[in-house]
């Protein structure tokens, strides 16, 4: 368990972009590797709003069961049933922290417009729950006459925080490296990732909780990733070969793996960090950074606590604890897609505390305004 608060992210797309089978990725794609400080994490557990449970592999529901609006699923997934009303009702029962969630995944098809929705999830004053980011899902084959049918796509990818081009493998490599750049030019700061499949690494989306490893000897009940990859072959060689940041796949891979990298910088110093700038930072993050997370010190008196900070699209929360005897120093980490590396770096190191900045009595400010406790 942890007192982190989960992240809500808003999957959405027009119709035939491929939510769903990317929705269906993140559910089966949950099985047991590290978390970012390499330590054992168990299967991811996801909980999933959506207005039918048709967005879900029926299958593995049949098998989970199914009960007043809501399905458990055996591998602590949950799938609840929403309409606009019940919205808010049902993300503070998955947010819940004993619930031990590892992100809130809402399909926004039929639900609300994709700003609708983002400002009703960013403005939720709940601590159990932040902003997670707005996914959006354009069909590589389809994009040139969908923007022609439906020009509201176009205000859509603006707001985006990641833009994924599915079913990259319908179409040649120069109609895709035209309809990235028309992206691009909509929406010129999201990281744009070109997928195969729906296949999105999590990784990019989230981080997973730290929990006890299984015992897989023992009797138990099938997983929902295992229910979608029944052939015991495919099993194993996905715990074998499993989908990690790398380069992309062969075409004749790409029916199965094909999928662009994602990418993290890391900040990792004893010296503290200038509120003002990282204010900024969080607010404004290097081009293709889809998230940056981490712990900070400030060098100011009265303000010595550890503050953990996660940014996401422009939105920004932050907590504060105490040390509790470790060491204090900053890290900080931009997780992303197409970011340039060297960029994003000394975006990162930006914010680090300098003889001008010790004297800026109200930038402090800039961070206590997003502390829970002083709203």
């Amino acid at each position: 368990m942890t007192a982190e608060p989960v992240p809500v992210v808003v999957l959405a797309g027009f119709l035939g972009a491929g939510k769903t089978t990317v929705l269906n990725h993140l559910l089966r794609a949950g099985g047991a590797g590290k978390t970012a400080d390499g330590r054992a994490a168990d299967r991811a557990r996801l909980g999933v709003l959506v207005n039918d449970f048709g967005a879900i592999n029926i299958d593995a529901l049949l098998v989970a069961g199914q009960a007043d609006g809501a399905v458990t699923l055996s591998n602590g997934c949950m799938c609840c049933s929403v309409d606009r009303e019940g919205l808010d009702a049902a993300l503070v029962a998955l947010a819940r922290p004993e619930a031990g969630l590892d992100a809130i995944v809402i399909e926004a098809s039929g639900i609300a417009e994709p700003k609708t929705l983002v400002r009703l999830v960013a403005g939720l004053d709940d601590p159990t729950m932040r902003y997670g980011g707005l996914v959006y899902v354009v069909d590589a084959a389809g994009f040139a006459d969908l923007r022609v049918r439906h020009p509201d796509v176009d205000s859509h990818i603006a707001i985006a925080d990641l833009v994924v081009v599915n079913k990259r493998d319908l179409v040649d490599a120069q109609t895709l490296s035209e309809l990235v750049a028309a992206v691009r030019e909509l929406n010129p700061s999201a990281p744009v990732v070109a997928v195969a499949e729906g296949r999105v690494d999590p990784a990019l989306l989230f981080d997973r909780l730290t929990r006890a490893v299984e015992d897989v000897t023992k009797p138990r009940q099938l997983t929902l990733d295992e229910l979608l990859i029944p052939d015991p072959e495919r099993q194993q060689a996905d715990v074998e070969h499993p989908v990690h940041a790398e380069a992309p796949h062969s075409h004749h891979e790409a029916h199965t793996h094909l999928h662009d990298v994602y990418q993290s910088v890391e900040l990792d110093t004893a010296d503290a960090v200038d509120p003002r700038r990282l204010a900024e930072l969080l607010r404004e993050p290097p081009t293709g950074c889809y998230r940056l997370k981490g712990v900070v010190r400030f060098d100011l008196p009265g303000y010595p606590e550890r503050y953990i900070v996660h940014g996401v699209g422009g939105f920004v929360r932050i907590t504060r604890d105490g040390w509790s005897g470790e060491e204090p120093r900053t890290r900080i980490v931009a997780i992303g897609s197409g970011m340039d590396r060297g960029a994003a770096r000394e975006a990162l190191e930006g914010v680090l505390a300098t003889a001008e900045t010790v004297d800026d009595e109200y930038g402090i400010l800039h961070i206590t305004r997003h502390l829970p406790d002083t709203h």
